[in-house]
């Protein structure tokens, strides 16, 4: 991969995480991007380490990964400290997802079952689902979970249309695609979370 198809895959995936309209997948990450001017950029040279350093598939990851982080894609905010949480993220994740789904339930007695709904009760403001999210006591991924395995982003539409509930909704929706989720797998640990907290 050179640095010319690494900042190509940067361009397509900034327009992924920011336009409503591109879907990265769709496109198979095409963008209108010309050689001669990207030699003339100042930061071409970073696109180059990546280049050397990462493979493709790493390439990607680096770049939703630190997009998730910040989905305007400012390269100053881009780290490989950041890619590194990510994918000890990635790989610990049904453990994150269970301690997430134990955070989630810890404001509310038993049963269970019914306080796990009125988490995605839309009353007034954010519904608290959100409003953890917003707090640090859950990841985007779970919140990815809930939306892939749940669909709960149609429902909050109907009521919320303030900019903190647009940005959570359109980072959930353009990081879906990037997460490999069983929602047999999740919607078991969900229940055998819910069942050991009793």
């Amino acid at each position: 991969m050179t640095g010319f198809e690494v900042y190509k895959m940067y361009l397509a995936l900034k327009q992924h995480f920011t336009k409503q309209d591109y879907d990265y997948f769709k496109y198979r990450g095409k963008v209108r991007a010309n050689e001669q001017s990207f030699e003339q950029r100042r930061d071409r040279y970073f696109f180059k380490k990546l280049a050397t350093r990462y493979s493709n598939d790493e390439v990607m990851d680096y770049f939703v990964a630190n997009f998730v982080n910040d989905p305007k894609g400012y390269l100053q905010s881009f780290s490989k400290d950041i890619y590194t949480d990510w994918k000890t993220n990635r790989e610990s994740f049904t453990y994150k997802f269970k301690q997430d789904v134990n955070t989630l339930l810890d404001d509310y007695q038993t049963p269970y079952t019914e306080a796990f709904e009125k988490l995605f009760t839309l009353e007034s403001g954010h519904p608290p689902i959100i409003k953890h999210y917003l707090a640090g006591n859950i990841s985007i991924e779970t919140l990815v979970v809930f939306e892939r395995c749940l669909g709960f982003v149609s429902n909050f539409d109907k009521k919320l249309n303030d900019p903190i509930w647009k940005d959570i909704r359109i980072r959930t929706l353009k990081y879906a695609p990037f997460v490999n989720i069983n929602c047999q797998i999740y919607k078991k640990v969900l229940l055998e979370t819910i069942r050991t907290k009793l």
